[in-house]
């Protein structure tokens, strides 16, 4: 039975209240991911052109494994209020940790190739010109979006194994898809703020900056401005994902912001 619902308003709120209150420790634990985004993105800027979508996601894959890194850091904060300077000194709590380290950053790598690999199919239906001519790539493409809209709920499981708390349970509750309609109308109004509050005035500087701008300007605005505003993105989807997880299973942590 479905019983996968949520208050889409009080989640997006609660994430953006615990990444104003944690900015700095979110900052300081995505130092990394973002100076590897900044490293691979400047490769594929200036030095490897004309790439793939999968090859863009291999020379991304440093990058994406550090962010994976970083969403078990931010939901072992929001769940268990756990920080690295203040880990648990018994052995066994360790371990487990450790463990949920593992499956947490492996489960999100699976998730991202998954989504990358039916992007790129997608995109290269969409470029060779036969989408809708040939049948056989039509009806492969149409079910590989209807895959990639069902498979938004497995976006919960990183933050499940990031506590060690068992998936199969929760992705059975959400069975049918008004879960991904509601994931999908909660990641819209999670980002819409960001237009004002980032993006926009960033746009307004970059035009006082940068004009006439060139394609190197250009390029380094993307590379530099791309690290941030991931982070960002990062940090309040799954937070906002976290907080209706919450709603949903129930606050059985310490820890956790009310």
């Amino acid at each position: 039975m479905n019983n996968s619902n949520f208050n889409i308003f009080e989640a997006v709120r609660n994430a953006y209240i615990f990444t104003r209150r944690e900015r700095l420790y979110l900052l300081k634990a995505g130092f990394f991911p973002m100076m590897a985004q900044i490293l691979t993105s400047s490769i594929l800027q200036f030095w490897v052109k004309e790439t793939s979508p999968i090859e863009s996601y291999l020379w991304s894959f440093p990058a994406t494994v550090l962010f994976a890194w970083y969403v078990f850091l931010e939901m072992r904060l929001l769940l268990l209020g756990e920080r690295l300077d203040n880990l648990p000194s018994e052995k066994a709590l360790l371990a487990d940790r450790r463990q949920a380290m593992k499956v947490s950053v492996i489960v999100y790598l699976l998730f991202s190739m998954g989504m990358a690999v039916a992007d790129a199919y997608l995109v290269m239906a969409m470029q060779s010109g036969q989408w809708g001519v040939n049948g056989l790539l039509t009806l492969v493409g149409l079910f590989i979006f209807g895959g990639l809209f069902w498979g938004l709920r497995f976006s919960v499981a990183p933050i499940l194994a990031s506590v060690n708390h068992p998936i199969r349970p929760v992705l059975r509750r959400m069975d049918g898809m008004m879960f991904s309609f509601r994931l999908i109308g909660m990641g819209i109004l999670c980002l819409f703020p960001l237009i004002f509050l980032f993006l926009f005035p960033l746009s307004l500087l970059i035009v006082q900056l940068a004009s006439p701008i060139t394609p190197i300007k250009q390029g380094l605005l993307i590379v530099i401005g791309g690290a941030p505003v991931s982070l960002i993105v990062v940090t309040l989807l799954n937070a906002s994902i976290a907080y209706a997880l919450k709603q949903i299973l129930g606050s059985r942590n310490n820890g956790a912001h009310r």
